[in-house]
């Protein structure tokens, strides 16, 4: 049910008509329906990571994030953290960890987002997709949190990453 007014090869919009809601009402609303993704947080080594500046449509600027795309119909999860690492960074890693999964926006979007840890990375080709504006920085983890906390990282998933993998070692020693 309901009319599709957006698609790409990236997202649908989709406005679903007479939406049953909590206590019989019908309401109209949409969501934006979109393939699982995956979330990356590259180690070079222990204390360095691979971040990157990427251009945002919505927002009209650059904003600081981590690697992350799309998961492809039919693909394992881990093949989508790589494929999506060596094209946004040009690195492509021989070591992966599933860390948690999360919804990004339920209030607005279905898809699921799988956050990873990735390590033993080797230079590999760069491949953008053509609606990608992306530079990689490399950085140390440490610094990536100070700018979480001093708000130059605004990305909510790369927060959640950075700060999720932080806290983790404290409690678990959630390490690459």
């Amino acid at each position: 049910m309901g009319k599709i007014v957006y698609n790409s090869p990236f997202n649908t919009l989709k406005v679903e008509e007479d939406y049953q809601r909590v206590r019989g009402k019908k309401l109209r609303d949409f969501r934006i329906l979109k393939n699982d993704a995956v979330v990356i947080l590259p180690f070079l080594d222990n204390d360095t990571i691979i971040i990157e500046k990427q251009f945002r449509f919505p927002v009209n600027r650059k904003l600081l994030e981590l690697p992350a795309g799309s998961i492809e119909k039919g693909e394992k999860r881990e093949v989508a953290v790589k494929r999506e690492l060596a094209e946004e960074t040009g690195y492509s890693p021989k070591k992966v960890k599933f860390m948690f999964k999360a919804w990004n926006n339920p209030a607005l979007m279905n898809y699921f987002e799988y956050y990873y840890l990735a390590w033993d990375l080797y230079k590999t080709k760069k491949n953008l997709d053509e609606n990608e504006v992306i530079t990689p920085i490399k950085m140390k983890f440490n610094d990536a949190i100070e700018m979480v906390y001093n708000g130059k990282i605004k990305d909510t998933k790369t927060m959640l990453a950075l700060m999720f993998y932080k806290n983790m070692n404290k409690i678990n020693k959630l390490r690459i």
